[in-house]
């Protein structure tokens, strides 16, 4: 609302009703103020602008009955931003002009006079009003200053803050990019001394641009950077102007984007020490992945694990197997010698990377590696012809997850199957999300390409509806928790439920918009719901190619500040058929939510053999169990335990527990017996479009 059109609130310090309520009047007429107090001396000032919201004060100095001398000393102590008008008789004097500005009264007017009187109330009222939105401008700007230094620590980017060449801040991502112990150590060094000696004219170039006020646009440049150990690696850096501690400088933020050049380009076995050869790996992953974590080109991760290596240390003794292990690491350097960049993962591991293979290729190289990649025969504990090593290979495309995910997937594979026994697509790893078993089971092309456009549709013209269905607290909990439901309207006015439409919306790619569109719209109606009263927090799913993107953190960011909502009114969840694949990206996810204050919970809990590994990896706050533990539990005694140790397992944890699918009323008592925290299902309430319990 523009200044000009809001009324005031004003405080009349007088005791002559008649006359102030004249003066009142014609401000009214003019639609200059809307509600008023009166208030016979300057006893309860304070107290009466904090209860009443006051925005000007009118004090009336031609009443003999009022000690205004009291009343200026009374507002010089005020804290508020609260304008003073003095209004006098017609013989003011020097002395009491004095005395008036002195105490910051904000101007004078005669009491006949009130065309000024209006005049100076229209004026004060325009400027309050615009400092306080100047107030609130500044402290959005400090949150969001906030916010973006929160991310920036938590981002996998490196991020450094330079001034005259010289670092001034960085974030830990950049320290563990070029090996520093410590921050202190950074902080000495300049940025030209961490570039390759062919890039430090141009990074030169765009420092001293930099300081000279040049450069008003990000520069993008790659380059070869080297850690404090000397090794060097391939960087994109991307330079801009900034502010760190309201002193201009340059933001700089790097990311690997690809191995720096080494005499042996293709094959390149890492044997300087496991943990050096895994750091390389996985940055050899991420300079594979681009923006927003697109694969533009299809790679193979292969890990590949020294069989029955256990045996062989027992055995042959810890210096001749490990001896044993570097002589097979040779043997497999020979095998895929200009096939992709091989790595030392442990000491029995190989991690192998192979651009451009398909699943047929990659089963074809896994075969090929077994056959011919072999112990020294005369060291080896048996003599059978079997393999000597085991193989697990991962595809990557479409939307990556972080490096170390990737790994793990391909170390589980290895260490769980054998690529020629397994009875799901070659190359592919077991289905381990639903959303990975969502884009294998395609039955019908056809529709799936009509729910597609269906979907678009629906983007494109605001025909996706929300669905609320109210989470109850057993414990007797004020906030109005709702659980977010996704509704598809299509052209035909045909109302498609979430499982009519996700399974396509994953498989074309239109899951995250979907994501996004449900994600803004619930901050909306969270901004709406408060903002009349309602102590309304909602739950969220995002799904997997959405916390996969790196970026959906700062646009959520952007949702909070453009409704004016908290962190804290939402609460996003995971699917756990999701976690196990993904727990590297969630992780650092969970912990940038935790930043900007948003609640986390991980939906269709119960299901994993080691609920606790999730619970100790992640920092949640609610576990939503699987509708099924609540589907006929009053008569299923081990449901009923099992049950228990899941709301106790949370509780142990400090995470509070949601029982779905709650069915009949039977279970309430079960549940509530049980100590779990929240619960919900038809029973209750079903999914609804007003955000109502229903008695």
């Amino acid at each position: 609302m523009s200044p000009h059109t809001q009324t005031a609130n004003l405080l009349l310090i007088t005791t002559e009703t008649s006359e102030s309520e004249r003066l009142l009047g014609g401000l009214r007429e003019e639609g200059l103020a809307s509600k008023s107090v009166s208030i016979p001396n300057a006893d309860r000032l304070a107290e009466t602008i904090a209860q009443r919201g006051c925005d000007i004060i009118i004090c009336f100095a031609s009443d003999r009955d009022l000690d205004l001398d009291a009343v200026l000393t009374a507002y010089r102590k005020l804290s508020a931003d609260v304008p003073f008008i003095l209004v006098t008789d017609g013989d003011t004097d020097a002395g009491l002009t004095i005395k008036a500005r002195r105490a910051g009264v904000r101007d004078l007017v005669e009491s006949g006079d009130s065309e000024r009187l209006k005049l100076a109330v229209a004026r004060e009222r325009s400027d309050l009003f615009r400092r306080r939105e100047a107030d609130t401008l500044n402290g959005r700007m400090k949150d969001c200053e906030q916010r973006a230094l929160e991310i920036i620590e938590v981002t996998s980017a490196g991020v450094a803050f330079i001034q005259d060449g010289l670092h001034v801040e960085t974030n830990p991502a950049y320290l563990s990019l070029f090996g520093f112990e410590t921050k202190d150590d950074v902080l000495a060094t300049p940025f030209l001394d961490l570039v390759e000696p062919d890039a430090q004219k141009r990074v030169r170039d765009i420092l001293r641009g930099n300081n000279s006020q040049t450069t008003s646009t990000p520069i993008e440049l790659d380059l070869v950077c080297h850690r404090t150990d000397g090794s060097p690696f391939g960087a994109h850096l991307l330079a801009a102007p900034s502010e760190f501690d309201a002193e201009p400088c340059l933001r700089l933020i790097l990311q690997t984007n690809a191995p720096a050049p080494t005499s042996n380009a293709n094959t390149q076995a890492q044997g300087t020490g496991n943990e050096l050869g895994l750091i390389r790996f996985l940055a050899e992953i991420e300079a594979h992945i681009g923006n927003e974590r697109l694969v533009d080109r299809d790679f193979a991760i292969f890990y590949i694990r020294i069989k029955n290596s256990a045996d062989l240390l027992r055995d042959l003794g810890l210096t001749h197997a490990l001896e044993l292990f570097e002589e097979f690491g040779k043997a497999l350097e020979e095998v895929v010698a200009g096939t992709g960049f091989l790595a030392r993962l442990g000491d029995d591991g190989f991690g192998l990377i192979v651009d451009d293979l398909g699943a047929f290729e990659a089963k074809s190289l896994a075969e090929r590696i077994t056959s011919q990649a072999r112990l020294p025969g005369q060291r080896r504990a048996t003599n059978d012809a079997s393999a000597d090593c085991e193989i697990g290979y991962f595809l990557v495309s479409d939307r990556a997850a972080a490096a170390e995910d990737i790994v793990n997937a391909a170390h589980r594979l290895c260490i769980g199957h054998d690529f020629t026994e397994r009875d799901h697509v070659p190359g592919q790893p077991p289905p381990t999300s639903l959303a990975a078993r969502v884009k294998q089971e395609v039955e019908d092309e056809d529709g799936d390409v009509s729910i597609a456009r269906k979907i678009e549709y629906a983007l494109h013209n605001d025909q996706l509806k929300l669905v609320y269905q109210p989470i109850i607290s057993l414990m007797g909990d004020n906030q109005e928790n709702y659980s977010v439901l996704v509704r598809l309207l299509d052209e035909e006015e045909n109302l498609l439920e979430a499982k009519d439409f996700i399974g396509p919306a994953i498989r074309s790619g239109l899951i995250e918009e979907v994501d996004k569109w449900t994600i803004r719209s619930s901050i909306r109606v969270i901004g709406e719901q408060r903002k009349a009263g309602h102590n309304l927090s909602l739950f969220v799913n995002l799904s997997e190619d959405t916390f996969r993107n790196p970026s959906i953190v700062l646009w959520i960011c952007d949702c909070l500040r453009e409704f004016d909502v908290r962190g804290n009114w939402l609460t996003f969840q995971f699917q756990e058929e999701l976690v196990v694949g993904n727990l590297a990206s969630l992780s650092k996810l969970v912990e940038t939510l935790k930043k900007i204050k948003c609640r986390v919970a991980i939906n269709r809990f119960g299901v994993s053999e080691r609920p606790e590994l999730i619970l100790q990896g992640l920092s949640l706050d609610f576990v939503l169990l699987k509708p099924s533990f609540a589907q006929g539990l009053a008569d299923d005694a081990d449901k009923q335990q099992r049950l228990l140790q899941l709301a106790t397992l949370a509780k142990e944890f400090n995470v509070k527990s949601i029982v779905t699918g709650v069915e009949d009323a039977r279970a309430l008592t079960v549940l509530w017996t049980a100590g779990v925290d929240y619960v919900q299902g038809n029973f209750l309430q079903r999914p609804s479009p007003t955000l109502e319990v229903q008695a």
